[in-house]
């Protein structure tokens, strides 16, 4: 049977699961996710460094043995039972990091993992046999944030390593062109060069502008503040978490980290809202962890930067890490056409 024409099941009281895999520069999650928004995970996979075609491979062999786990009845859900082949749609959903575009399925480039421009979909279609629905990873976070909370519309914004953005209207992503959501890119004044005449590195080598991944990030929030302590690389240097545990002690150079950081990220943040109206904001990734505390205080600096517009409102995470599987499944029942089910309403 050509995967186009795969069966689906029939939904009624029984869940439909759909296979999604969320690849990221380091680990790959697999799951079997239902169309109300409940996980039966799988072993994590560490992704594979050998580009385009070793993903293609590693996800193909994963699907291999996962069907015939399947079938012999070894897949069950947390309660004991076994999820059934007639619960899984056909179409298997995929998230993949980097530049990339939806409709298209082509990938343009991912730095961490070394691919360029690759019909990936189509690719990953022939190697498993079945049809594919393929997302960005934090787009489809905003999408799993979005649709399973019952949710039209929201603006997501993953603060981690990086930071980036989904944005959701009326059901659909945002994307044109791969680059839609790409916040951490936009340039903005370095706010570290008065506060150099601290730092382990000289003036010279500070630019007078950088992205703002590179000044709001979990990562950058931990290197910032150790190169205006003078901490050498070659130490162990602090995390983004004994950053903000360090202000809340008092200490100078990490409240001036932390807040230029919250400032930054705020006036993106309203420059964006201005454009696309009023969103929910929602707020993932590594630094969403410090909770609701960070979350008025990047709330109050977003609304710093905006006059005569409605106050955003702004929550954190429902799904946390999950948010992009529930993404890239929301995308494989879109495809499939079977409805979603929202497991719990907005905050």
């Amino acid at each position: 049977m050509p995967p186009d024409e795969l069966p689906t099941p029939k939904t009624g009281s029984a869940p439909v699961y759909t296979l999604a895999f969320d690849v990221g520069g380091t680990d790959t999650k697999v799951a079997f996710v239902s169309n109300s928004g409940s996980l039966v995970t799988l072993p994590t996979l560490t992704t594979s460094t050998g580009g385009a075609v070793g993903l293609i491979d590693q996800i193909a062999g994963q699907y291999s043995q996962i069907q015939q786990a399947l079938h012999r009845g070894e897949i069950r859900r947390p309660d004991g039972k076994a999820v059934t082949a007639e619960q899984v749609c056909g179409v298997v959903g995929v998230g993949v990091p980097g530049v990339m575009v939806e409709d298209t399925g082509m990938t343009i480039t991912s730095a961490n993992l070394g691919w360029g421009s690759f019909p990936m979909r189509d690719r990953l279609g022939e190697a498993l046999g079945a049809p594919i629905a393929l997302g960005h990873d934090v787009r489809s976070g905003a999408l799993g944030e979005a649709l399973f909370t019952g949710r039209q519309e929201c603006f997501f914004v993953a603060i981690g390593t990086g930071i980036s953005a989904g944005i959701v209207l009326n059901g659909r992503v945002l994307n044109r062109s791969g680059s839609s959501g790409e916040i951490g890119q936009v340039l903005l004044p370095n706010p570290d060069l008065n506060y150099l005449e601290k730092a382990a590195a000289p003036v010279s080598t500070q630019a007078t502008r950088l992205p703002l991944e590179r000044i709001a990030s979990a990562e950058y929030t931990a290197r910032r503040y150790a190169l205006l302590k003078g901490i050498s690389p070659q130490t162990a240097h602090p995390t983004s978490k004994d950053v903000f545990l360090r202000e809340r002690e008092g200490d100078e150079c990490a409240h001036h980290v932390i807040e230029t950081a919250t400032q930054a990220l705020g006036a993106v943040l309203a420059a964006s809202l201005a454009t696309l109206g009023n969103l929910d904001v929602i707020v993932g990734g590594g630094q969403s962890k410090e909770g609701p505390t960070y979350l008025e205080r990047l709330r109050q600096a977003t609304l710093s930067h905006l006059v005569n517009l409605p106050e955003p409102h702004f929550s954190l995470s429902n799904f946390g890490s999950q948010a992009q599987l529930l993404g890239i499944a929301a995308q494989a029942f879109a495809k499939a056409q079977v409805p979603i089910i929202p497991a719990a309403r907005p905050s």
